[in-house]
């Protein structure tokens, strides 16, 4: 009885196994921790920017000469209550200027893009801008050298939450966030149109009976854009991983769910040079112990190319991408198994096929996490996130990343 009893055992191992294979370039949760990956990357420098209060970096885009902008949270610089931070950084990290939006109430700042033009077009959330206690999406235009060209809120009678946001061919911008004023359903996925002067030409909910929800939005090769996040589907009981391919006025070309028994979700998308994206999130399903860091690729079409997952013993995900000069790929988030302090940095590279090359953590003891990324002219990378490992407040925290 004790040898039929561990050959249904092994059978039954072997069965779960195979399942899991069949995940299309699925890698099971640290099944490549025990590799020793060379420092093929390095840390050009690390800068800390805030006040006496609490300042966070949540996106940061490419401008010329290596220079670039981000938008964030702050408290500091006189901010009214918490105020949207936008920052112009010079090639070495140093501010050229800095630009607080807003008004009396809470606003924060999310994301930051650029119009055809190549002004900034900078996305939060703001319960300023309205009359009513509700939140609203802000949308605002920027020029280079820190002017507030115009500003608009978008929303109805209750809360609009941030997702991301894109420049369209015509000089506009394309936006998704969240919406509890429009759909039928507790919160929906809410995708806005503007033109280049501010004006509101289309927007719309989509979702289904739970919650729905888009964290992030990129253009693709193609000229397109595709959105990410996650969707509460009723047969699955859980959030799903949530991928739509949309066109510059917002009409859906294609979406796809995909997900596990547990909570799926993504952060940050990118495109890549073959015209498919890849995404990166957090997982709780495909053998996860606690929460883990996910990296999916899909090509032009919608179908998933291969999956990676990234975790140790507790909580790792994944906030942003962005593509390499080589054609890979780097991702950042953050980690509370690894590192010196209780929550670090957390940065991946991954080669063209999803590969792991290379994999660092950076921040003191404290709590340290990247929010936004970006590769700049000279083919390296800026991460922009927070850190309070280094002040008694928390900081911006910006690191230029460069391969040796």
């Amino acid at each position: 009885m004790k040898k039929i009893a561990l050959i249904v055992l092994g059978t039954l191992l072997c069965t779960l196994v195979l399942e899991a294979n069949k995940i299309p370039g699925y890698v099971p949760p640290g099944a490549e921790k025990k590799a020793k990956k060379p420092e093929i990357y390095h840390a050009v420098w690390e800068k800390m920017y805030g006040g006496e209060d609490n300042d966070i970096a949540y996106g940061i885009v490419a401008l010329e000469n290596g220079e670039s902008a981000m938008v964030g949270t702050c408290r500091s610089f006189n901010a009214q209550y918490t105020d949207i931070c936008v920052t112009r950084l010079d090639a070495q990290g140093e501010m050229k200027w800095r630009l607080l939006l807003g008004g009396a109430k809470q606003d924060e700042g999310k994301a930051i893009s650029r119009a055809a033009d190549g002004t900034l077009m900078v996305l939060g959330t703001t319960k300023s801008i309205d009359k009513r206690y509700d939140r609203d999406l802000y949308v605002a235009k920027v020029s280079l050298d820190g002017n507030l060209i115009w500003e608009k809120g978008v929303g109805g009678d209750r809360d609009e939450f941030a997702g991301g946001i894109a420049g369209t061919d015509d000089g506009g911008v394309l936006i998704v966030g969240d919406s509890e004023s429009f759909g039928s359903n507790y919160k929906d996925i809410y995708i806005v149109k503007m033109s280049k002067e501010g004006k509101l030409l289309s927007s719309r909910a989509i979702g289904g009976e739970k919650e729905d929800s888009a964290k992030a939005l990129t253009r693709t090769k193609d000229g397109n854009m595709v959105m990410v996040g996650h969707r509460e589907v009723e047969s699955s009981g859980n959030k799903d991983f949530f991928v739509m391919k949309l066109d510059q006025n917002g009409q859906k070309i294609w979406a796809k769910t995909y997900g596990g028994e547990y909570a799926d979700s993504l952060a940050g998308v990118t495109a890549s040079i073959d015209g498919g994206i890849v995404a990166t999130g957090k997982t709780r399903s495909f053998g996860s112990e606690q929460t883990d860091l996910s990296v999916m690729k899909f090509d032009a079409t919608g179908k998933l190319v291969w999956h990676k997952i990234y975790g140790f013993k507790y909580y790792e995900y994944g906030n942003a991408v962005t593509g390499t000069v080589d054609g890979g790929f780097m991702i950042a988030g953050g980690t509370n198994t690894l590192g010196d302090g209780g929550h670090s940095v957390y940065m991946l590279a991954l080669d063209k096929s999803g590969k792991l090359i290379w994999s660092h953590t950076y921040g003191g003891r404290e709590k340290d996490s990247a929010h936004g990324l970006a590769r700049m002219s000279d083919g390296s990378v800026i991460v922009a996130g927070e850190s309070d490992s280094y002040s008694r407040s928390t900081n911006f925290y910006m690191i230029k990343i460069k391969k040796k």
